[in-house]
């Protein structure tokens, strides 16, 4: 696992306005968590469900999940994100990066395309 920085754009996909974060992309994080204040302030995206998550500290919290547009390195893709709570916290989890069809080159702290794609 490793972590580094990526600018990541972010709107709810019906033509409204978008805001790009610089997130941690966190190779051992399954979600991406973005500021209940960009998500549903900012950009208008409403939960539309709760979740109960375990973070690396092994703590245990129900947050509410939506839906975003994602846009990374000339790619995007509608995700699931969870409404963090912290307003600085900002992490770009494995599920977005699937959706995105990227991998993380955690050597050269980057994304890239992933090689295939797998059915």
């Amino acid at each position: 696992m490793g972590t580094f920085k990526q600018s990541v754009a972010i709107s709810d996909g019906n033509g409204g306005e978008e805001r790009t974060v610089l997130a941690e992309v966190d190779t051992g994080a399954t979600y991406t968590m973005l500021p209940d204040a960009v998500l549903r302030v900012s950009l208008g995206i409403r939960p539309t469900r709760e979740e109960v998550f375990t973070f690396a500290n092994g703590s245990k919290a129900r947050l509410p999940v939506g839906d975003a547009l994602l846009r990374a390195e000339g790619k995007e893709a509608f995700s699931p994100v969870v409404f963090g709570v912290d307003a600085s916290e900002c992490l770009l989890g494995a599920t977005s990066l699937q959706a995105l069809g990227l991998i993380a080159d955690t050597s050269n702290h980057r994304l890239i395309p992933a090689p295939s794609l797998r059915l």
